[in-house]
């Protein structure tokens, strides 16, 4: 069966960038229903400058893990949980991290060790921590301990890049691949970055579905372009607006993408998921200090989750970064209904009709 890869193109409507307390909320309801959400770009504009790299980023992660290990071993689970909550989320943010597949694959296989060590135990997840480890780096010699698990059966995928310069490479998890390429690939989170020569320009997550093939089915499309050609660039938004509690979005034609804009807190932001011209309902989304991020629908009954009425926002730019757009495998990622989000340990979780 071929997947249906939806964008997750976001628009933010508000007289400037979002704060640094309301882009985390919107990040984390990305992360809570499993797309990479991108901001609106330029029209056919396929970014060329390097992406900066922070080695330093890598140094954090290697301590958070020796704070990890260092918990398992006092048997202190909370320590553990958090130390490893702080590698993982440092890793998904950097993608371009040219070893970030190898220590994610690390952090898996620590999340592992505290499922089978640490009370209160839980040997299936411990399990599943470890096949999302063998996805990224393919395996390793096991430590003194350690588990080794059975490894997911691997899903054909044809991977479509599109938009990259000339002479651009591919590389997933590292390893040179054509832009058009059938592969395959065990099931959880894979690294793509597209380089100009050594230099990266584009770089991301991509998560590849469990799928049972029948004999002759075709393969599992994943879709990654650079650029943006299906009318989900800046000008393509430039009448959409909130009004009350309405996303208004006359002559758009991105096929998926998610409005945005602030919430009646800093911690908190109101989405809808919209096709086209198409809004559905305006949800308030923060995240709680419990780390759970919870949703409710605005009303307008009144209450905290009432969009004020003066509150009518025109779309401004979203910054002048060069933006891409990435098609993932999402299966249900826009369904009008509201879902309760779920908070998962490892792994990109994908809603389904």
């Amino acid at each position: 069966m071929t997947a249906v890869a939806d964008d997750a193109t976001v628009v933010w409507l508000a007289p400037g960038p979002p704060q640094a307390d309301a882009a985390r909320a919107l990040a984390e309801w990305g992360r809570a229903r499993g797309v990479r959400l991108t901001p609106a770009g330029a029209e056919d504009e396929a970014p060329t400058a390097s992406l900066h790299v922070d080695l330093s980023v890598g140094e954090r992660v290697d301590k958070e893990l020796d704070r990890a290990r260092e918990a398992i071993a006092a048997l202190d689970a909370d320590t553990a949980e958090r130390a490893l909550a702080r590698a993982e989320a440092l890793l998904r943010e950097h993608p371009e991290l040219p070893h970030a597949p190898w220590v994610r694959a690390e952090v898996q296989r620590t999340w592992a060790s505290r499922w089978l060590r640490v009370d209160p135990k839980d040997p299936a997840k411990a399990q599943a921590a470890w096949q999302d480890a063998d996805a990224l780096d393919g395996g390793r010699v096991a430590g003194i301990g350690e588990l080794v698990g059975p490894k997911r059966a691997p899903t054909r995928v044809a991977l479509r890049v599109g938009g990259a310069p000339a002479r651009a490479v591919v590389r997933v998890d590292g390893n040179e691949v054509a832009r058009s390429a059938n592969l395959s690939l065990a099931p959880g989170d894979h690294q793509v970055i597209v380089a100009n020569g050594n230099a990266p320009i584009f770089a991301s997550w991509i998560s590849v579905p469990a799928v049972s093939e029948a004999p002759g089915a075709p393969p599992t499309t994943i879709d990654v372009r650079l650029g943006d050609d299906r009318g989900c660039g800046r000008s393509a938004f430039a009448r959409a607006s909130l009004d009350h509690e309405r996303v208004h979005a006359a002559g758009v034609r991105c096929e998926h993408w998610v409005a945005a804009a602030p919430g009646p807190r800093p911690d908190a932001i109101y989405v809808a998921r919209c096709e086209r011209e198409t809004c559905g309902p305006l949800l308030e989304w923060r995240v709680e200090s419990s780390a759970r991020g919870t949703e409710s629908q605005v009303s307008s009954s009144g209450g905290t989750t009432h969009w004020p009425a003066w509150a009518t926002w025109t779309l401004v730019g979203v910054g002048a970064a060069a933006a891409t757009a990435l098609t993932l495998v999402a299966t249900g990622a826009f369904d009008s209904h509201p879902v309760e989000p779920r908070f998962v340990t490892g792994g990109v979780k994908i809603e389904s009709r």
